[in-house]
């Protein structure tokens, strides 16, 4: 359930990056929400979402929508999409690395199909081009919960976690839905009290038809590659062709 990318996987340790919750986590500290970085490397951003979120945990009981509610509807959104082709921009930052920016062009159909075009060698984590998945998190023995309930301008924002079921497994991913569109904000994924990565996502209405990324923007801090600093994920879209019809056979070229 909790699949990481490829460079995410090891351990890092605790930081602070900024505000406190109370409640989900006890007295540990997470992230502010934002569709800009936490902390570009050797400079700190206050993302500006931050500024008009102003979480206040709630139990599900009193919460306008139930978790699972919420995210069916987020899934239905993901679900318009069957495939799509998008020009893309990637840039990695690794602490002690010195990588040039790539571009590429993509193209997806469901449930997992991916081929890139590109005259450079291109390494993009899968998830990131599959629209993020919500389902692959998914099985039988995934159980969600409605984490938090806060707010954006006058609409919810949920916080969902979805985690295996038990007592005894301390990995789980927390899913930041807004509550007017139904839209992703921020994933994390948490093992215990250490958070491993956070992403967070800007989308835009596509062709009058369709909610699409336009960027996304990973964040892993200091520890997981070295000790020199933080690495990042920056990856955009644009020209999208959503719905095209592509065939299997398209990808096995």
């Amino acid at each position: 359930m909790l699949r990481k990318m490829a460079w995410f996987q090891r351990r890092l340790r605790p930081q602070d990056s900024g505000v406190r919750w109370r409640g989900f986590f006890g007295d540990s500290t997470a992230g502010t929400s934002g569709t800009v970085p936490f902390r570009a490397p050797g400079a700190r951003a206050l993302p500006a979402l931050a500024l008009a979120v102003v979480l206040t945990f709630a139990t599900s009981a009193s919460a306008e929508l139930t978790a699972r509610e919420v995210l069916d509807r987020a899934l239905a959104i993901q679900d318009q999409v069957q495939d799509y082709s998008a020009r893309c921009t990637l840039r990695v930052t690794l602490p002690g690395e010195e990588l040039p920016e790539r571009r590429f062009t993509v193209y997806f159909k469901r449930p997992d199909k991916v081929k890139i075009v590109s005259q450079q060698m291109v390494f993009v984590p899968r998830e990131a081009l599959t629209l993020g998945s919500l389902r692959r998190h998914l099985t039988q023995d995934t159980e969600v919960s409605l984490a938090g309930v806060g707010t954006i301008g006058e609409y919810p924002l949920y916080c969902l976690k979805l985690k295996p079921k038990g007592d005894n497994h301390p990995g789980r991913v927390l899913v930041w839905i807004r509550g007017d569109y139904f839209l992703p904000t921020k994933t994390e994924i948490w093992q215990g009290q250490t958070r491993l990565v956070q992403i967070e996502w800007t989308f835009a209405w596509i062709a009058d038809k369709y909610w699409m990324p336009t960027r996304i923007y990973a964040y892993v801090p200091s520890g997981v590659i070295n000790d020199q600093g933080p690495a990042t994920l920056d990856l955009t879209w644009q020209d999208y062709r959503v719905n095209q019809g592509l065939s299997d056979e398209f990808f096995q070229e």
